[in-house]
């Protein structure tokens, strides 16, 4: 398995009136609305079956933001664990189910009726992964919206996990 961040610059669109109290938003998904301000951007996740997942970084990512995190804490700890992920947002719509089990993370993707084009030729599909090798490519992803979010907005935002 590998995950990357993909972004590109755009004309920065700022939003003055952006305020995290009123959207109450922890800090870390705050910081994602006004990272979107400056970038596009989305997360692939290749798998050794040669299939892949796109993931919009500012739909996707950040609405299951709490549901990804779940999921690696649940690798962190080995704990057994059988839980799903909704991809729900318009243009998405696909599920991640992952089951842990001791050192591995079973995975199994599938499309609801509406799903977007970005994954719509990918089939349903099952793929194993050490949780060590999860919890590292997530980690990495992290570590590079760290970079993003020190670089374009100065600020410096705790990893959750």
């Amino acid at each position: 398995m590998n995950i990357n961040l993909v972004i590109s610059e755009k004309p920065a669109e700022l939003d003055e009136f952006l305020d995290q109290d009123e959207m109450e938003l922890p800090p870390f998904q705050f910081a994602l609305v006004e990272l979107s301000q400056y970038i596009d951007g989305y997360i692939k996740i290749l798998f050794k079956n040669k299939l892949s997942i796109v993931l919009d970084l500012f739909s996707d990512f950040m609405i299951c933001f709490d549901n990804i995190i779940d999921s690696i804490n649940a690798a962190k700890s080995s704990y057994a664990k059988r839980e799903e992920i909704w991809f729900c947002e318009q243009g998405s719509d696909f599920y991640l189910y992952y089951e842990v089990k001791e050192k591995k993370i079973h995975l199994t993707f599938k499309k609801g009726k509406s799903v977007g084009i970005v994954n719509k030729d990918t089939p349903d599909f099952d793929a194993e992964v050490d949780t060590l090798e999860y919890i590292k490519q997530w980690k990495d992803i992290f570590q590079k919206l760290d970079i993003l979010f020190e670089e374009k907005l100065h600020k410096k935002i705790p990893i959750t996990f």
